[in-house]
């Protein structure tokens, strides 16, 4: 009798030990599910671009339009800044006459949706094939309702980058 009520009291104790066991197993997959940030597309002037290969005829035009941006159900965001980067891979000697290709890299940080007019005035006379164009960083805010009145700058956020090779 003895033996018997001690199986009884072992059981009932390691009931509540493996039913907390299994509330802590559940609870671990939902805090490991990372959460996906919404990032918008962002397009070269107003066209289906957001990167790959480009010509440069229609990297001048659609340079010269500014970036925009927009999600897959058509809702629009207005860009507010980003980072440009153009790459030009130029035609080098060393002093011993080995050429050499070798990349030069034009930064600026634009305010705005289009390139300031002191990079765009030298560099549509630049671009060739070959080079690379860099959107990065760009940040863009909603419009506030079915308006194009656009919400303030400090609920701008991150949208996608962009990445263009002129090829001829």
């Amino acid at each position: 009798m003895n033996r018997s009520i001690q199986y009884l009291l072992l059981i009932f104790l390691t009931i509540p030990v493996f039913n907390l066991s299994a509330q802590q197993a559940k609870v671990n997959p939902e805090h490991k599910t990372a959460k996906k940030i919404f990032r918008p597309n962002v397009y070269l002037g107003n066209s289906a671009y957001c990167g790959g290969t480009i010509t440069k005829p229609e990297l001048d035009r659609l340079l010269k339009q500014g970036l925009t941006s927009h999600d897959s159900t058509g809702k629009k965001y207005k860009v507010v800044s980003f980072d440009f980067t153009y790459v030009e891979r130029t035609l080098y000697e060393d002093e011993v006459g080995n050429l050499m290709v070798t990349p030069e890299y034009l930064n600026e940080h634009c305010s705005g949706d289009t390139l300031r007019s002191v990079i765009s005035a030298s560099l549509y006379d630049r671009t060739k094939a070959g080079d690379t164009v860099f959107a990065d960083n760009v940040m863009v805010v909603r419009y506030q309702g079915k308006t194009n009145i656009p919400m303030p700058d400090s609920t701008a956020f991150l949208a996608k980058g962009l990445k263009f090779v002129i090829v001829k």
